[in-house]
């Protein structure tokens, strides 16, 4: 059955760590909620996309395309705020995106749900390493240097020089406060997917917004 918002002029924000399952625990909202109306932007795919026209060399060029991705994603949600669309984003968000999104919000009268998915180091680790192992990871995300046009996959062969460790890891991301808290805050333990209830972090935001 559709699921609706009482305020359909929402910003709907999954944020975590790396390897908290953003990507699959947004999947998993949006097939529950089964409202083809909600417009989900991820920047991930907008930084594959240009990875792909682009390319890059060295971790400079990457650095320098990714700020540019950001633009665009910023842009993208600009542009669907102006159509007045249900707005789902993830990506590992953090204090450097946290202005942005609430000038975005604020300006264009939205409506704010953060869902920040956490869990223990360890278990996040894993998942990640898990995760960069899968065949449809754009390698991208894994090299320094990328062109579409002369990547073959033997160049994964170099994943293992540049992978962390879990104290590289961990040393990372200790800095990033990745619950970026914009509007209703919604924390989850992701530790173990099947006892997330999507049925419940829905009723968590009708009830905010009828507040209103």
């Amino acid at each position: 059955m559709k699921k609706e918002f009482p305020d359909k002029r929402t910003l709907i924000i999954f944020t975590g760590g790396p390897g908290t399952g953003k990507s699959g625990t947004a999947e998993r909202f949006l097939k529950y909620l089964d409202n083809a109306e909600i417009v989900k932007i991820s920047f991930d795919q907008i930084k594959e996309k240009n990875w792909d026209i682009f390319g890059f060399d060295n971790g400079a060029q990457k650095a320098r395309l990714n700020c540019w991705c950001l633009e665009e994603f910023y842009l993208t949600i600009q542009k669907r705020m102006w159509e007045n669309k249900t707005i789902l984003i993830e990506y590992p968000f953090y204090q450097i995106h946290k202005q942005k999104l609430e000038e975005l919000i604020q300006e264009n009268g939205y409506s704010a749900v953060t869902i920040y998915l956490y869990s223990d180091m360890q278990t996040i680790y894993r998942r990640g390493a898990n995760r960069d192992q899968l065949d449809d990871r754009h390698p991208g995300h894994l090299l320094n240097q990328y062109h579409i046009e002369t990547y073959t996959p033997e160049l994964l062969n170099l994943v293992s020089i540049i992978a962390p460790t879990f104290e590289e890891f961990t040393a990372a991301i200790s800095h990033k406060v990745y619950n970026i808290e914009l509007g209703l805050d919604i924390p989850i333990d992701v530790t173990d997917f099947s006892k997330i209830s999507y049925e419940e972090i829905y009723q968590k935001i009708v009830a905010c917004q009828n507040k209103k």
